[in-house]
């Protein structure tokens, strides 16, 4: 009986060194495609990365980069037609996921607090933001996964209450009434 005692330890040994099984299956597909998607904190933190480095010459700004979801990038392209030499466009004049002019690229440090949705495809950061100075910005991102990765698909701030796509929407407004 001593024999088996050992092996017996081994199985309990190993058994306790193993993930326990799953066997909660109510999320189905849509848990495996939230543990399948990539992190919601890296992919914020990335789209603040060019707020902790020294600006260069040619960084793109926030509405030019491929953060933002297809009815995001849909919206800035329309907005982007009543751009002009003359003058600075309606949300043209700050950046629009720090909503400031300048910040301190040495200080500048999102905090993020994030939750994924049950269905996997869809996320919110609650973020607070420290520009430097000691000045601070809050700011809620609505996210979206396309094509595997998460992309920005509204921003509630203080600059933008109603949310980016509001604002951007009311601009294309009074871009075409100041047209006609």
């Amino acid at each position: 009986m001593m024999r088996f005692l050992p092996m017996s330890l081994f199985v309990l040994a190993l058994a306790g060194c193993s993930e326990p099984a799953q066997t909660d299956t109510s999320n189905g597909a849509a848990g495996e495609a939230a543990a399948a998607a990539p992190d919601v904190d890296a992919a914020v933190m990335a789209f603040y990365e060019p707020y902790m480095r020294a600006y260069a010459t040619g960084d793109p700004a926030d509405w030019d980069r491929p953060i933002f979801s297809p009815a995001v990038r849909a919206l800035v392209e329309q907005w982007k037609t009543g751009f002009n030499d003359q003058e600075v466009a309606e949300l043209q004049d700050f950046a629009w996921l720090c909503e400031c002019q300048d910040y301190d690229h040495t200080t500048f440090k999102p905090t993020i607090k994030s939750e994924v949705q049950p269905d996997g495809k869809m996320a919110t950061a609650d973020v607070d933001l420290d520009i430097g100075w000691g000045e601070s910005r809050e700011a809620q991102l609505q996210l979206v996964l396309e094509g595997g990765q998460w992309v920005i698909d509204d921003i509630r701030s203080e600059g933008f209450p109603e949310g980016l796509k509001a604002a951007l929407a009311m601009a294309i407004q009074n871009n075409a009434g100041a047209k006609s």
